[in-house]
């Protein structure tokens, strides 16, 4: 009994198959796309492009959003107050935490570089008496390692 199935599937299959293909001459020619299919295939490749923007704006917005809190860390430390630049650096790490990965992925130098700029802009922030020239030098090398990386 069980054999007999099997056969009757098999069978189907392949009979399915050669009606697929009823005349020899249509497995050769294009297939006819009417204007309803080639605007949904359209469609398609545009949705397919936008989710891959899309996928990438977190992280060029992450590298804009980088250089936002640095700018605003700079704005703090040139007046003088380091208490308001060690709260607006502290916005930092959930930001390179939206882009780290991909930076790490696409250019691993910069990657390296940024992570060893913030180290170094935490320890001139967090200093006893905090020297102003240092933590922007610390915040301008950060910048810059921000601005090569390719996220």
């Amino acid at each position: 009994m069980i054999r007999r199935s099997q056969l009757l599937a098999l069978g189907t299959v392949g009979l399915l198959s050669l009606v697929g293909c009823s005349s020899p001459d249509q497995a050769s020619k294009p297939a006819v796309v009417d204007s309803a299919q080639q605007a949904s295939t359209d469609a398609a490749k545009d949705a397919a492009g936008a989710a891959k923007d899309t996928a990438m704006a977190p992280m060029t917005g992450g590298t804009n959003e980088l250089r936002s809190v640095v700018t605003n860390t700079k704005t703090a430390v040139e007046s003088g107050d380091f208490a308001q630049a060690k709260e607006e650096f502290g916005k930092f790490e959930g930001s390179w935490s939206k882009v780290e990965d991909g930076i790490k992925t696409a250019s691993p130098d910069a990657y390296t570089a940024i992570e060893t700029n913030v180290d170094n802009v935490k320890s001139a922030l967090d200093a006893a008496q905090p020297d102003k020239a240092k933590v922007m030098d610390a915040l301008a090398a950060l910048d810059s390692s921000i601005t090569t990386a390719k996220p």
